[in-house]
């Protein structure tokens, strides 16, 4: 395509393909590995679009990352808004908030046909670095992140802010799995487990997840005392054989 042909094509469309094919890219190679000339390519633009549109790569993958979560906290938002209502200022079950945290993550793999690339991106979303992370926390998780919190704190009082932090991250390690190393959960069970099946998959995930959050506090266990378990019978076994050596005749 001409340089003519580019200034040509409406800024609205340029952009749209251009997220098209960005969400293709970063999905497949993570944001370093992708090719912004690729991206351009691919999207039949050229590099001075990317600034124009978005300003760098690192703003062209945000926006990815925004369009791609944008349905996934809206319908997050919508259910959550739904189960307090009819809570009515109870807390929430663990296993509803759990499902409206991760459900609909699952969900968007479906409604693409399984073919769609928002699972693979945010899988590959584990491996960039922390600057990229800030950015996405502060940006697309800003809108549920909050709200979520507040309502796991009411769901497990016996937890602590930091503990619910750990959990969540946690959590969410455990959902880009799921959403990441789908052939891998097919081979690993030899076929066991459909990760097509998304309700099913949702279903296991929910209830391992929540046995995970609801584990009781750190911070409840003894700082000290004496050993538990197999080394304490190990412990009181040696004792006793000393005991009865010192007892026995010379």
């Amino acid at each position: 395509m001409s340089p003519t042909e580019h200034r040509e094509r409406p800024p609205a469309l340029t952009r749209e393909r251009l997220l098209d094919s960005a969400e293709r890219h970063f999905s497949e190679h993570g944001f370093a590995g992708a090719s912004l000339r690729e991206i351009t390519n691919d999207a039949e633009a050229n590099l001075a679009a990317v600034s124009y549109h978005f300003g760098s790569k690192e703003e062209l993958f945000v926006a990815v990352i925004e369009r791609v979560m944008a349905p996934i906290n809206r319908e997050r938002l919508e259910l959550l808004d739904a189960a307090e209502e009819r809570a009515a200022g109870r807390p929430l079950e663990l296993e509803e908030l759990i499902a409206i945290l991760v459900g609909p993550v699952l969900r968007s793999h479906a409604a693409e046909g399984g073919a769609g690339c928002s699972l693979r991106l945010f899988a590959r979303g584990q491996f960039e670095d922390a600057s990229m992370w800030k950015r996405i926390a502060e940006g697309p998780l800003k809108v549920i992140k909050p709200r979520l919190e507040a309502a796991l704190a009411r769901s497990l009082p016996h937890l602590s802010a930091q503990e619910i932090a750990y959990r969540m991250h946690f959590m969410m390690g455990a959902v880009k799995s799921a959403a990441g190393d789908q052939h891998a959960l097919r081979a690993m069970s030899r076929g066991l487990c459909d990760p097509d099946d998304i309700e099913g998959t949702l279903a296991q995930l929910v209830a391992f997840l929540a046995a995970g959050m609801r584990a009781p506090s750190l911070a409840a266990r003894p700082t000290s005392g004496p050993p538990s378990g197999r080394s304490s019978a190990r412990s009181s076994g040696r004792s006793a054989r000393r005991a009865d050596s010192k007892e026995k005749p010379k």
